[in-house]
């Protein structure tokens, strides 16, 4: 084991948690711990296929527990706002809008698809063409987009 090797303490860290979303949804993390080198990741899935992640890094003689309080506090930001919203056309049809002009997501390797990844937005993965359809209402408006690792805050 690496940890060993590299004379690391694994202190015990619960594998499971439960944290509420902006609708009061329980949300139940599973959480991995990786060694890579000088860095450990813990990693919080959702026990659900294609749901949310988070993840914190810190070096090796960084104390864990603190590291899983950090976790828990990013999944608890992440999950205190939603970006998509869903209606109801007077016809009868559904809509899906972008809250505030402004969305975050995790891009998931899609089993369906290994063209294109699926968007993860609130928990939940999207198709690049629901994304798209999503996105219609925003036809000249400018987008930026910007990449970080699972690992780092996104603001």
């Amino acid at each position: 084991m690496m940890a060993t090797k590299l004379g690391i303490e694994l202190p015990q860290l619960p594998k499971t948690f439960v944290v509420d979303d902006a609708n009061g949804v329980k949300r139940i993390f599973e959480v991995e711990r990786q060694i890579m080198g000088t860095v450990i990741l813990l990693t919080a899935h959702e026990q659900w296929e294609q749901r949310y992640e988070f993840a914190v890094d810190g070096k090796p003689n960084d104390d864990q527990h603190k590291l899983f309080e950090q976790l828990i506090e990013k999944i608890t930001r992440g999950l205190s706002e939603t970006y998509l919203e869903t209606g109801k056309f007077p016809t009868g049809e559904s809509y899906t809008y972008v809250r505030q002009n402004h969305l975050k997501s995790v891009l998931a390797y899609d089993l369906a698809n290994s063209e294109t990844p699926l968007v993860i937005i609130d928990g939940k993965p999207y198709t690049w063409d629901e994304v798209g359809r999503i996105l219609q209402a925003f036809e000249g408006f400018q987008v930026k987009m910007v990449m970080k690792d699972l690992a780092d805050e996104l603001e």
